[in-house]
């Protein structure tokens, strides 16, 4: 079950790329290649987070490359302000941002969550579950999670207070340590992310900073 017997294209990407804002999609190289899938969702820009996926159709959209690799060396929080901006760009002209990596599951995904992160305030445990009711394979690999929970410091310190009045927050435990998140095994399988969120919400007992 792992691919199309025809084209070999993984099941899960049988269909388009996934919207999670109207302006923002996500999905795999396939996905990127299918200037027909594209153009059905009004794609106008692509990100490219891989150093080795070709950009198909340059004369057709507009194309930010983010040449990291999958794995825990790759510095991709460097990277993490540079996406938004070019997001909000193309969001400001009326366009629509697919962002994919090779398979949709690790670069991309961390890009997408850096941006509903900074953009909506939101803590790295909500985005994921936002973005993974939408591409339920979703796994940024560990080294990534952890630059996104330093990412999270670095959006929420400014105005802590303001966080704590949120609505979008109160469905979360204000009290549970994002730490947790170290707890998970470094090796996950792509289809049991949801025990990174089982450590992130669970309970501790450690009063919150602020």
């Amino acid at each position: 079950a792992s691919g199309c017997s025809s084209c070999g294209t993984p099941l899960y990407d049988q269909g388009g790329p996934v919207e999670i804002l109207p302006f923002l999609y996500l999905g795999s190289a396939y996905h990127a290649s299918r200037k027909d899938m594209l153009d059905a969702l009004g794609i106008t820009a692509l990100i490219n987070v891989s150093a080795n996926c070709p950009n198909h159709f340059e004369g057709h959209y507009q194309y930010k490359s983010i040449p990291v690799e999958d794995n825990h060396k790759a510095d991709i929080s460097s990277w993490f302000n540079e996406a938004i901006d070019f997001i909000d760009s193309v969001k400001s002209e009326g366009g629509r941002v697919f962002v994919h990596c090779q398979a949709g599951i690790s670069r991309s995904a961390t890009i997408c969550l850096a941006y509903l992160m900074r953009t909506n305030r939101v803590k790295l445990d909500e985005a994921f579950e936002f973005v993974k009711q939408r591409r339920s394979i979703i796994s940024p690999n560990f080294s990534f999670m952890g630059q996104l929970l330093q990412f999270e410091s670095q959006v929420l310190a400014p105005n802590c207070s303001a966080e704590a009045g949120s609505p979008a927050m109160s469905v979360l435990d204000r009290g549970a340590s994002t730490t947790t998140v170290f707890n998970f095994p470094v090796s996950i399988p792509v289809h049991t992310t949801s025990s990174a969120l089982n450590y992130l919400q669970s309970p501790i007992t450690t009063s919150p900073s602020c």
